[in-house]
């Protein structure tokens, strides 16, 4: 979470005052951010739900995605991209990120099979991926593709939105993503088709509450879930979303700042791919190694300066994924897609190894975040940490 204040309470205060709580019939909050979450991403529909991974389930069953597929995800994400794979019924496949620390478009294209559906490209730690390699493979093989924007709420590639690029795109709006109502989510589409599928994964009674008899079609009346989104989920982001774009342009900033520090210390930068448009929330160093990658880290900390490697961050690892790595799809065997036979030809086996590329990307990376409350005087105390803490290495 960067900000959070009064406009908040305010809008919160109004909303109990009102008395219109639920998100339906009212014309309320939750459906002014979704109107205002479409038009800022550049897509038409948007749906709120629970939370990122919420999102990411409800997108993939708005596209149709279910037993007998297989879903490519990079190794390096929180393990629920993964779990909404199986959530769906689906199996994942774990392809190799590249030193952008996002999906390899070249691994992705060697992990594909006949039975591969779609793929998620996942904007990790605000990094965009290389939407126009990934977008050409999927366009030559026929693969729909979700995009992964939970970690990069409001960032963009090439003058475009993340979320708008491919079939549908999945955010979180969690505490510590870049616009927050403590828990959340949503997914956009310019599809019809997978928003309405998907709004009856959201909530079971999804066309129920609309009087239009048009909107009752039979085939949208499966059995759907409930991850419908609160009215204070959706006045908490009304408030937060006009202070995203200024946030983002001064983080934005800050990275190049942090990135040109580094090279005047003789290190090298992760692949970015959209300086201009990304969220700008981490600056990537790339080291030969590992206890190189080490080094550097403990003496930025040393110097008041916190970053991470990537390699530490627990189930953002494919490694940490422990109900992917030991195939426990879901709470009943009958229900498990590892244990269905419309999936017997669509399983993978997986092993620690299965991506020892990443591994060692993750290994001698260190990422150093920004924040739009740092002063000229943090800024330049930072600076001064990574030309401190880098020579020699």
């Amino acid at each position: 979470m960067y900000r959070i204040g009064d406009a908040e309470i305010k809008r919160i205060r109004r909303l109990i005052e009102s008395g219109k709580m639920f998100r339906y019939g009212s014309g309320g909050e939750c459906d002014k951010f979704e109107a205002d979450w479409s038009a800022h991403v550049g897509v038409k529909y948007t749906r709120m739900a629970r939370s990122g991974t919420s999102a990411l389930y409800t997108a993939l069953v708005g596209l149709g995605i279910g037993p007998g597929d297989q879903v490519v995800v990079p190794a390096y994400t929180y393990m629920a991209t993964a779990l909404a794979v199986l959530a769906a019924g689906a199996i994942p496949v774990i392809a190799d990120v590249d030193e952008s620390l996002t999906l390899c478009p070249k691994d992705l294209v060697r992990r594909l099979t006949k039975h591969t559906r779609a793929v998620i490209p996942v904007h990790m730690v605000g990094l965009p991926c290389d939407m126009n390699a990934i977008m050409k493979v999927a366009r030559k093989h026929k693969l729909l593709v979700l995009e992964d924007a939970c970690q990069a709420v409001g960032g963009g590639y090439r003058g475009k939105m993340l979320g708008s690029i491919g079939d549908a795109g999945a955010f979180s709006f969690n505490f510590f993503k870049n616009i927050t109502c403590g828990e959340g989510g949503a997914f956009v589409t310019k599809s019809k088709g997978v928003y309405d599928r998907g709004s009856v994964a959201v909530d079971c009674c999804s066309f129920y509450w609309d009087e239009n008899p048009q909107q009752r079609r039979d085939e949208l009346q499966f059995a759907g879930n409930n991850f419908r989104a609160s009215e204070f989920e959706g006045a908490i982001l009304n408030a937060q979303l006009s202070r995203l774009a200024p946030m983002l342009k001064k983080m934005r900033g800050q990275k190049k700042r942090l990135l040109k520090a580094g090279e005047k210390a003789g290190l090298v930068s992760i692949t970015n791919h959209s300086l201009e448009d990304e969220c700008g929330t981490h600056a990537g160093f790339l080291f030969t190694d590992e206890a190189s990658a080490r080094a550097f880290s403990n003496g930025l900390k040393s110097r008041g300066v916190g970053n991470f490697l990537p390699m530490d961050t627990g189930r953002h690892v494919y490694t940490r994924w422990e109900p992917i790595m030991r195939e426990q799809g879901a709470h009943h065997a009958a229900l498990d897609p590892f244990k269905i036979p419309a999936n017997r030809n669509c399983k993978v086996k997986y092993t620690q190894d299965m991506c020892a590329s990443s591994l060692g990307i993750l290994s001698r990376t260190v990422l150093i975040g920004t924040h739009p409350d740092n002063d000229a005087q943090r800024m330049q105390s930072m600076v001064g940490a990574i030309r401190d803490a880098a020579p020699g290495l």
